[in-house]
């Protein structure tokens, strides 16, 4: 089976969240199982400066993007440890380079996301064209790659090639579903047969997610109990209407975990190693943990979260009861890692700052730091408000560090929690509590410090966490399943005869025009200079704003479809100008320059028979002088 796995962000070459290390080690357990699976995501600024060898496999490959053809260059890389899984990178820099930040640069907001991702979805639609490689599913994650399964029903029904080809449509986040102003779907150019109430538009909104899950083949989450959790008001995210008409459509297949990253056999970021069979090395991580963290020596417990500091993960209820625990037993320690929401930042900081020596935060990311958290501590905090799987209490278990979780999605069907019955059995891995609530947390606090004065059950849980086997083998292995019966259901096509009445019989697109008006939101009369490396300068323009409408006005139909341009690039020390032809009301020029070197841009516009005239000039642009450092 031939499989294009499409995500927003993939380890290790970028990554926010769990979506990322999904993104790096599903592909790679698939291709284990014996199947050919290809990579696709974005060429963001974080992975051009990796410095990883990359191939150009296709250039210019033309994407229909805000009512213009722009091309993208496609480059192939490959993960490192599974060299037969190929990694294809779409460059537009005008799309991908212009913010660092990918989802937006607003707290909570997608920004500019839905040009980025919109784009990219259209992209997805045309590199099986471009390298030949035409899977039989395309594996979609999240509303950033959503619009795929809409575009292959509807734009690019008439490839014959696309006619087989089932889409699968995972959902890691609920909370996340793309939701934009119409406006800003159409001044992409998505068609408009896609913009109504029931296709992209849920409740007036685009919602990119929401036309993922009607037009998939199938739709997965990645807990079972999130599955169940999501058909319901308090979790479905406005949504449950919708995945309770695709419930026959919803499975949910826990996420694996990349054993070779988290294993403390061999982590490298740990000061010493250790087995389930032999403990030595877990107590010289603890030393090591506390000695870093500026915190006392004790023989007692040591409460670690590592974390991103939001509301979901339910860390408010872990300041009031870690701050009267500390006050209560001057034997516990506790050490956070994480950063986010100012509110908690500032909670767990005071919680440091009242118990000197016994608390501490460290408010940044830093994964060296969290392998030693998760190593060093005795029991792991993480009650979550929802939690669609959970990766770091599989890494606790993995690590002898029994968690401390609420029975929500994935934690609930990972952890088994310690009763009277499981620790006699040797089964217990953690303690699982319900309620939302302080006092529902502390209660479970107070069971695990109880364990914890018991060495033998202590023992007997850390030997069952690390026994189990959270590997992506199994998750794969399901995954097959669920394409499978995608596939099956692609060939009857049963389940899209509702959301596909009243469309289109033949897809509607019409040609692009000469000289489209560039829509309201978008970049108008700019020329943008970006160094791509020391010796490559991108250089990109968009026109019909202001200053280039009354030059277009002024000029028949038949004068504006002759028009050229003309890039002059200029080196400011030496005084040498480069000159290249080229096209488009919005284009991208790659110009060879030299390293250290200074430079200006200007556009011209060449109209036959009247002459050439200055439309837009950029000032100085310094090239860096030597390699970026990659970045891990």
């Amino acid at each position: 089976m031939k499989i294009l796995f499409a995500a927003s962000e993939v380890h290790p070459f970028a990554k926010t969240g769990g979506l990322g290390d999904v993104a790096g080690a599903l592909p790679q357990a698939l291709a284990a199982l014996g199947h050919e699976v290809a990579i696709v995501l974005p060429l963001y600024p974080r992975v051009r400066r990796r410095g990883d060898v990359r191939t150009v496999v296709a250039e210019k490959v033309s994407c229909r993007f805000a009512h213009e053809n722009r091309p993208f260059r496609l480059l192939r890389t490959e993960l490192k440890d599974c060299p037969n899984v190929a990694v294809y990178l779409v460059e537009n820099p005008w799309i991908f380079e212009a913010e660092e930040a990918f989802y937006g640069v607003e707290p909570g907001s997608y920004g500019d996301g839905h040009l980025r991702f919109l784009y990219f979805a259209r992209a997805l639609c045309e590199i099986p064209k471009a390298v030949d490689f035409f899977p039989s599913v395309f594996h979609l994650n999240d509303w950033q790659t959503a619009l795929v399964a809409p575009l292959l029903r509807t734009v690019y029904k008439g490839e014959p090639r696309y006619r087989q080809t089932a889409t699968v449509l995972t959902i890691h986040n609920l909370a996340y579903q793309g939701v934009f102003e119409r406006a800003d779907l159409d001044h992409a150019g998505i068609p408009g047969f896609l913009l109504a109430e029931g296709r992209l538009l849920e409740k007036g909104l685009g919602n990119l997610l929401a036309g993922g899950l009607r037009f998939a083949d199938a739709v997965t989450t990645v807990s079972r109990s999130y599955a169940e959790e999501i058909l319901g008001k308090e979790h479905g995210g406005g949504l449950e209407g919708l995945l309770q008409w695709r419930r026959p459509l919803l499975t949910g297949i826990v996420n694996g975990l990349d054993t070779k990253t988290w294993d403390p056999e061999s982590d490298p970021h740990l000061p010493a190693h250790y087995t389930k069979d032999d403990f030595a090395g877990k107590a010289r991580c603890k030393a090591e943990l506390l000695q870093r963290s500026g915190l006392t020596p004790t023989d007692g417990p040591v409460f670690g979260v590592v974390s991103r500091l939001v509301g979901q993960k339910g860390l408010e209820l872990v300041v009031p009861v870690m701050h009267e625990l500390l006050g209560f037993d001057p034997s516990v320690r506790f050490v956070l890692l994480g950063s986010g929401e100012p509110e908690l930042e500032q909670a767990f900081r005071r919680l440091a700052e009242h118990h000197p020596g016994r608390a501490a935060a460290r408010l940044a990311f830093d994964a060296p730091f969290s392998s030693l958290v998760e190593a060093g501590s005795d029991f792991f905090l993480m009650p979550s408000l929802f939690e669609p799987c959970g990766l770091n209490q599989l890494i606790s278990m993995r690590y002898g560090t029994p968690p401390i979780v609420r029975a929500v999605g994935g934690l609930k069907d990972t952890v088994t929690d310690a009763t009277e019955t499981t620790l006699s059995l040797g089964r217990a891995t953690g303690f699982v509590f319900h309620d939302y609530s302080v006092p529902a947390l502390a209660q479970a606090v107070k069971r695990a410090l109880a364990v914890y004065r018991s060495p033998f059950d202590l023992d007997r849980m850390r030997r069952a966490g690390m026994a189990s086997d959270w590997s992506w083998t199994k998750s794969a292995a399901e995954y097959i399943a669920v394409y499978e019966a995608a596939l099956a259901r692609r060939t009857s096509g049963h389940h899209l005869k509702e959301v596909l009445s009243g469309m289109p019989e033949e897809p509607i697109e019409v040609e692009l025009p000469a000289l489209a008006q560039v829509p309201e939101g978008y970049p108008r009369d700019s020329l943008t200079l970006i160094p791509f490396d020391p010796t490559t300068l991108f250089i990109g323009w968009e026109l019909g704003g202001p200053i280039t409408s009354r030059l277009f006005e002024a000029l028949s139909e038949e004068q504006r479809r002759v028009l050229t341009y003309s890039v002059v690039l200029t080196e400011i020390d030496t005084g040498r100008v480069d000159r290249a032809e080229a096209a488009g009301f919005a284009n991208q020029h790659f110009a060879a320059v030299r390293a250290g070197a200074r430079y200006r841009a200007e556009l011209w516009l060449n109209r036959p028979g009247i002459g050439s005239v200055l439309l837009l000039a950029h000032g100085a642009v310094s090239m860096p002088s030597d390699v970026r450092p990659r970045e891990a």
